[in-house]
């Protein structure tokens, strides 16, 4: 009777053990899953930051190209007056110009205008389908639409950006952004497709890193 009282305590106890390792276990489970969470979240604050600044360092790029374009015009135009002074008396409205709705549609950027902006851009492809300034006037507007979370619009001008302006210097910044609004309108295979042709046909880009980046986390989904 003794020894089988003395087997039943040591089982109990055995018993107890165990439950103390399961509920260490647990315990640590959870505080991994809390830090892979935590991780994850990190990882996916950083990535948002990345595209953030990726987005802003573009529009300053923009906004320097036009800032020199502008100054480039108004010397050619005091060039111009200094050979031929009666140029000056000739009265040019510059904002019913190309130039001019392409100027203030990066100023509205800028100051974070986005509706103004995108009215002036549509304005611009509308009275200049084939101007200087189209292929990045469309650019900009399905920008602005990925902005606002407008994805349907976006992604309609941007796939019209990418296939009118095949050889546009931003064309890799368009492949890109135009898979995020196929992300977003869950589009998923499109939006593999792009990602892929931004890194195959644009390794070197900006476009690219970020490209990576988004092509592992849509694929880890």
């Amino acid at each position: 009777m003794g020894s089988s009282n003395f087997a039943i305590l040591q089982n109990s106890e055995s018993v107890e053990l165990l439950l103390e390792k399961i509920n260490l276990l647990k315990k640590e489970i959870e505080s991994l899953t809390a830090s892979i969470e935590t991780n994850n979240l990190t990882i996916s604050r950083l990535e948002e930051a990345n595209q953030i600044r990726y987005i802003d360092l573009d529009k300053r790029i923009h906004l320097l190209e036009t800032k020199l374009l502008f100054e480039e015009t108004q010397d050619e135009e005091s060039s111009e007056q200094s050979i031929n002074p009666l140029s000056g008396l000739i009265e040019e409205d510059i904002d019913s110009g190309e130039f001019g709705l392409w100027s203030n549609s990066m100023k509205l950027l800028d100051n974070s205008r986005y509706s103004e902006a995108a009215e002036n851009l549509r304005l611009l492809i509308l009275s200049y389908p084939n101007g200087t300034y189209a292929g990045d006037a469309y650019f900009w507007l399905g920008e602005i639409y990925l902005v606002q979370e407008m994805f349907e619009d976006s992604s309609e001008i941007l796939n019209a950006f990418v296939s009118k302006f095949d050889d546009h210097p931003r064309k890799a910044d368009g492949l890109y952004k135009l898979a995020l609004a196929k992300i977003n309108l869950e589009e998923l295979d499109s939006a593999e497709t792009l990602l892929q042709e931004v890194i195959s046909n644009y390794p070197n880009s900006g476009a690219a890193l970020l490209a990576e980046q988004d092509l592992i986390k849509l694929n880890s989904q």
